[in-house]
């Protein structure tokens, strides 16, 4: 299973690539998070002609998350979005996800500066698209509290459904020339474990 609900504003459409004769574009959904302080910009991609809507439109989405994984200059670059084809969901929520897949990575227990218990790891989630392919992703998570430690109990290999949220941090990258640049990373924030 892998399926995300959300809402948000339309931003910084864009074109992404060609899969055979098909144009693909990707774009930016600017998500407000609950108690409007703070929004999630989810990168979205999708086959340009499913598109229906413009620049700034509020939009509600179902969609479900990817990873991509490439290799340039000695780098490996990972980008996480959520592919989609613009169906309405049936329930309206901000930002609700349902995965499930194995833990294929666990990093060490941390505290926060209030001392809560919160993890990172990867979930490895595989999905069929409509036309019978294959697709794995890496979904990197973090959980807090209890959370946190049932994931470390339940170890590598772990077959777990999860629920969530997908949210957005930016944060400063050092390029080799001395420069700064500005980048967004994405992961699922855990609610539940089953």
């Amino acid at each position: 299973m892998n399926e995300i609900v959300l809402r948000g504003y339309f931003r910084d459409i864009e074109f992404s690539h060609y899969q055979g004769n098909i144009e693909y574009e990707k774009a930016n959904l600017i998500c407000p998070r609950l108690g409007g302080k703070e929004e999630d910009i989810i990168s979205l991609r999708y086959k340009k002609y499913t598109n229906k809507y413009k620049e700034g439109d509020f939009i509600e989405l179902t969609g479900n998350i990817r990873s991509y994984s490439s290799h340039n200059e000695n780098k490996n670059n990972v980008q996480i979005y959520v592919f989609t084809y613009f169906d309405k969901p049936e329930e309206i929520s901000n930002n609700h996800l349902v995965l499930d897949g194995r833990i294929c990575k666990i990093e060490d227990l941390r505290y926060s500066k209030t001392g809560v218990p919160y993890v990172h790891f990867i979930l490895a989630n595989n999905i069929f698209t409509p036309d019978g392919k294959k697709i794995n992703s890496y979904i990197p998570c973090i959980c807090y509290s209890d959370n946190a430690n049932k994931i470390i109990s339940l170890g590598i290999s772990a077959e777990i459904k999860i629920i969530g949220e997908f949210h957005s941090h930016t944060y400063k990258k050092a390029l080799d020339n001395g420069e700064i640049e500005f980048r967004v990373a994405h992961e699922v924030t855990v609610k539940s474990i089953n």
